[in-house]
């Protein structure tokens, strides 16, 4: 398995991941979304809409947008659905993006990020790895906050995505 292609299965998987921590979401009532927890960003939906924004922010780092873009409050979505609205371009986008991970030269280029008015150098592959673990460790957090509220995000272990897919 080439670099490439270990990086699009990576993607797969935060997509599989996510695709359950949105159903397990959906079963949450307006309170629940929005309870208070001292982990994550502070809740649930909080917690969900900093996925939507980190995947935002390094999509407009690897397309050389605005290197200094951050990840909107909560607040910037009214409802679940109209993040999962917001996704879908934002998919599209990363599908690009991760075309490109055949092109050794881009996984190596050198990419600013300026946060809390500091500047960052990252290679593409790095930023790649980076936001299937960040949401990785936030989709531990995400499953805390469901169990607490008496729901289960399920196991989402890349391992459990592959035997899914083995019986498929």
């Amino acid at each position: 398995m080439s670099t490439a292609d270990t990086l699009r299965r990576l993607h797969e998987h935060r997509l599989w991941t996510r695709a359950k921590i949105l159903a397990a979401a959906r079963t949450c009532s307006h309170d629940d979304l929005h309870r208070p927890f001292e982990m994550g960003v502070g809740s649930l939906f909080a917690t969900i809409v900093h996925l939507w924004g980190a995947e935002m922010v390094w999509a407009n780092v690897l397309e050389e947008g605005d290197p200094a873009f951050m990840i909107p409050p909560a607040s910037a979505f009214s409802t679940l659905e109209a993040l999962e609205d917001a996704w879908k371009p934002l998919d599209a986008r990363w599908s690009n993006l991760l075309a490109r991970a055949d092109d050794a030269a881009f996984l190596t280029k050198a990419f600013p990020r300026v946060r809390d008015g500091k500047s960052y150098i990252t290679n593409a592959h790095d930023i790649y790895l980076h936001v299937c673990t960040h949401q990785h460790y936030h989709a531990a957090q995400i499953s805390n906050m469901l169990r607490q509220l008496g729901k289960s995000l399920g196991p989402n272990d890349l391992i459990v995505m592959a035997r899914e897919q083995w019986k498929a």
